[in-house]
């Protein structure tokens, strides 16, 4: 599988409501991997091929164009042979200024149809747009060209900006602190979050954590239990729970395979053939 970053910064909208823009492919074989939870939400676009996400009930297949993001659990994605597609991920309270609907209506374990979001004739364009391009310059004039025509409001709820920052930024882990801070109820804070970033910011709390556990350089069990207490976990129990949770694995079996860390930090994503033996 090839991963390319592409530069989007020079872009008006898509250097202050986008996290990233990705090409990603895969070969002649059929590529399996596994997804963490990143607390990303965004669009793809598959170019070439087709793409399909691990249910309880079998591989479903993606659309050519959805939502994809904001999940809680490691997630499984199968690539066709020749694979090809382009995504560009929204910081989670950015993309709500995009859409109609709560953020909370969207599937969190399988894509959402992008024509359950927006106007059919849009999201037409913006394949058809995608698929012409012959250059990353190409790709960014036309991703912006459809944030502009679809952008509903310029506004964003500062509340939703502080408490982002409070989380990500400041490691604060506490919804009853962040909600003293924004002078708002916990309540007024969950319903707030529901709006305009999909989960609670109690699971947006747990999805950091995660995400920044990940990033431990962890070489044996005696630094892997003072990661829960760098966490402010209440104990060690709490953070394993998390973990298991999320990423489907204990963080014993993560940290110490060499395998998957490796793994993960190469664009965060696994490779399924080392993670199989592993995952049940």
């Amino acid at each position: 599988m090839k991963f390319r970053l592409i530069n989007h910064k020079t872009q008006r909208l898509s250097a202050k409501y986008l996290t990233d823009v990705y090409d990603l492919s895969c070969g002649e074989k059929e590529f399996i991997y596994c997804c963490v939870p990143n607390g990303e939400i965004g669009i793809t676009v598959i170019l070439d091929g087709d793409c399909h996400i691990k249910t309880e009930d079998g591989w479903q297949k993606q659309s050519n164009v959805h939502l994809y993001g904001l999940i809680n659990k490691v997630q499984l994605l199968k690539m066709s042979p020749n694979y090809r597609e382009i995504s560009f991920g929204f910081y989670p309270h950015c993309l709500q200024l995009f859409l109609k609907d709560a953020l909370h209506s969207t599937n969190k374990t399988n894509g959402t149809d992008l024509f359950d979001l927006f106007k059919k004739e849009e999201v037409n364009k913006l394949y058809e747009n995608l698929s012409q391009c012959k250059n990353d310059g190409a790709l960014m004039d036309k991703i912006e060209d459809f944030l502009k025509d679809n952008i509903l409001l310029e506004e964003l709820d500062k509340r939703i900006l502080v408490a982002h920052h409070l989380i990500t930024n400041k490691n604060m882990y506490k919804v009853d602190e962040i909600s003293s801070i924004l002078n708002v109820t916990s309540t007024t804070l969950r319903t707030l979050f529901n709006k305009h970033v999909g989960i609670s910011p109690k699971d947006l709390i747990k999805i950091h954590r995660i995400k920044k556990a990940l990033g431990y350089q962890v070489t044996n069990e005696e630094t892997l239990t003072q990661i829960g207490y760098h966490l402010n976990y209440f104990d060690q129990a709490h953070f394993c729970k998390d973990f298991k949770d999320s990423i489907g694995i204990s963080p014993k079996q993560y940290f110490l395979n060499s395998q998957l860390s490796s793994d993960f930090s190469d664009f965060q994503h696994w490779r399924y053939d080392s993670f199989e033996t592993i995952i049940k």
